[in-house]
């Protein structure tokens, strides 16, 4: 049977591609997936598939945040266990500056030397495709499973906003009282199992300093003679502290790379090296800003940025130690010792890690069938950025893994990002066959 379904999806890789391409052509940004979810999605569900159930998830006051819910009833006399597979429509969205920097339509796919590029090709709306086909191909191979297999496309991942989404979605399926023993996330990983990924938290460090004209500069940074006022009582360079500040973090990030090991995240992959590298951990310092008017030295300065740390790091002790480097650089600044700066986090992001054991059955299952599709060694690692699994594990008390075409270096969140269609369709038989494995 499973040659069967693969010759299936083989048969059908031109109509995955079409469908894929009118998938990317929906303009869906996160808090704007209405349409995408309704006229495309909820369609397609309803009308080309053979869901027993299709249900609409939204728990937005204004009815305009619709997840997408199918389910496939097994017949329940069997070994076949439940399956739920996982993808989210939003897409970051590309601004006019931001365009100018794609060599092709961000919003009208295009196919060259094997790859398709488009905003959401890798991110995750190829990988959503491989699973929605694969899942087609079984029911158009009239397979009966004993266990139920469901998927669900959510909204809201891009910003965070899992309520809305994944964990709305999933919530809807455990309050019919269905039993999920694993949830298969397709976040693209290059068709490797990831069992953990990082977390993240953001954060925000204001210093004040105190403006004066550019031409005062001299009296702010040199001895000048007895009676003229120097230094602080002049003005303070907001932006040279934060330049400091900015270096001393950079030395704490290395700290923080030579202290944390891990034979999945941070060795790089289990048992053969993944095609990512080693997890990071790192302070990402992504918004400075500094001044207000050109002819005065800045009298503050901002960064805004985000951690990302592995998954047995400690995010408190994370933070007690960047406020540690913010009050070491106080003490050899009389000025911040007098006027320490501003620290705030997780006023945006506050994203847990998942962390699934490596011989989870599933991840077993899921190794195996690699394996067989492949005729590689399956490589078990960590995601390198975050994703909704967190959420359906902490939240829904559901074991959440990834496996997905494409990687995050490959344009996502930026411009040219593109998909390798060899391995959007070696996915889609991967999801084909955990179906048949583990529903069967």
């Amino acid at each position: 049977m499973t040659v069967h379904v693969h010759r299936w999806i083989d048969d059908h890789e031109e109509e995955m591609i079409d469908f894929l391409q009118e998938y990317v052509r929906y303009r869906s940004p996160t808090e704007h997936e209405r349409e995408v979810q309704r006229e495309f999605i909820e369609p397609f569900f309803r009308d080309e598939m053979r869901w027993d159930d299709v249900d609409v998830v939204d728990v937005s006051e204004e009815a305009d945040r619709p997840n997408i819910n199918g389910r496939l009833v097994g017949t329940g006399d069997g070994e076949g266990r439940n399956l739920l597979f996982n993808g989210h429509s939003d897409i970051v969205d590309v601004s006019e500056e931001a365009e100018e920097a794609w060599t092709t339509d961000p919003w009208e796919p295009v196919i060259q030397d094997g790859k398709l590029y488009g905003r959401g090709a890798n991110d995750m709306k190829g990988p959503n495709t491989a699973m929605i086909w694969a899942a087609k191909a079984v029911m158009e191979s009239d397979v009966e499973l004993s266990g139920d297999l469901m998927m669900s496309i959510v909204v809201g991942e891009e910003l965070n906003q899992q309520e809305y989404g994944s964990i709305a979605a999933t919530d809807a399926f455990l309050d019919e009282g269905i039993d999920i023993p694993i949830c298969l996330n397709t976040e693209p990983t290059n068709n490797e199992i990831h069992t953990k990924s990082a977390a993240t938290f953001d954060f925000t460090i204001t210093i004040h300093g105190k403006e004066v004209h550019t031409s005062q500069r001299n009296l702010t940074r040199y001895p000048q003679r007895h009676g003229i006022p120097v230094g602080q009582d002049v003005g303070v360079d907001a932006g040279l502290l934060m330049a400091e500040l900015l270096q001393e973090f950079h030395d704490l990030e290395h700290q923080w790379n030579m202290r944390y090991r891990d034979e999945i995240y941070g060795g790089g992959g289990h048992p053969a090296p993944d095609a990512q590298g080693v997890g990071p951990i790192g302070i990402n310092c992504t918004i400075v800003e500094a001044g207000d008017y050109i002819a005065s030295i800045p009298g503050q300065a901002t960064i805004e940025g985000h951690v990302f740390y592995p998954p047995f790091a400690d995010d408190e002790k994370l933070w007690s130690e960047m406020q540690a480097v913010v009050e070491k650089l106080a003490l050899t600044h009389d000025w911040l010792d007098e006027h320490p700066p501003e620290m705030s986090w997780k006023d945006v992001f506050d994203w847990p890690a998942f962390d699934v054991p490596a011989d989870h059955p599933a991840c077993q299952t899921l190794g195996t069938v690699v394996e067989d599709v492949t005729d590689e060694r399956p490589v078990y690692s960590g995601f390198k950025a975050v994703a909704d699994n967190s959420y359906i594990q902490r939240d829904c008390g559901v074991d959440t893994i990834s496996l997905g075409p494409g990687d995050i270096s490959m344009g996502a969140h930026g411009p040219d990002e593109y998909i390798p269609l060899e391995q959007f369709v070696t996915a889609a038989k991967i999801y084909a066959s955990m179906i048949l494995e583990w529903c069967g």
